[in-house]
């Protein structure tokens, strides 16, 4: 991919918030999780985002391929990790920030729990975009102290996608608690009502048809 390319509208919403971040309080180091292909992480790099950026998959194919298409890039200014991201130990003396996008809700929390209990006393900020299992990941947020700096609604290749950044601060005065729900709904958008009637719809599962006795 060239670095100039661009991006998806999930990933580019993505993007775009770290772009707002880094504006207001630069994080030194961010860390893309789960990083695929790494379309996301070579657009950070190529716009010079951040002083450090961290590529981490548990494919080490993934991260080979990776390493292949970053070489344009000084090595000084990006790392690659192929483990999982839920083992990674980040240093006390930076603020950080990790992206996790692309997996479900449940993985999601699995990776956090493992992160906060490896690093205690490291300031670690996250940028979730949950492929599944969005109000679960939203009730443990709510549930562990963790507040809402900003989220964002994304509709990408006919399905919408919730992502957050958070941080883990119970005081409210600088950032809102974690809602259960997604609150960016627009009542007076048809596509988006379709949508939420559509997820809020209970499935109903089909009864196997009884053969015919003869």
């Amino acid at each position: 991919m060239n670095p100039s390319s661009k991006l998806g509208p999930r990933l580019n919403s993505i993007y775009e918030l770290i772009v707002q971040a880094q504006e207001e309080n630069p994080y030194p180091y961010i860390w893309d999780c789960c990083c695929d292909h790494g379309y996301l992480g070579i657009k950070i790099l190529a716009n010079k985002l951040c002083e450090k950026l961290v590529f981490v998959d548990q494919l080490p194919h993934l991260i080979e391929q990776l390493d292949i298409k970053l070489a344009p890039f000084d090595t000084g200014n990006h790392q690659l990790i192929a483990a999982d991201a839920g083992e990674l130990n980040f240093s006390s003396s930076q603020r950080h920030l990790v992206i996790l996008a692309g997996v479900g809700g449940d993985s999601s929390i699995d990776i956090v729990q493992a992160i906060e209990k490896n690093n205690p006393t490291t300031i670690i900020d996250y940028i979730f975009c949950p492929s599944s299992s969005k109000q679960i990941l939203r009730k443990y947020l709510a549930s562990n102290e963790f507040c809402l700096v900003d989220e964002k609604l994304v509709h990408d290749n006919k399905r919408y996608y919730e992502i957050l950044l958070v941080k883990k601060s119970s005081d409210y005065n600088e950032c809102s608690k974690v809602s259960l729900n997604c609150d960016l709904w627009d009542k007076d958008n048809p596509d988006h009502q379709r949508y939420l009637k559509k997820i809020n719809t209970p499935r109903v599962s089909k009864k196997p048809k009884r053969r015919k006795t003869t």
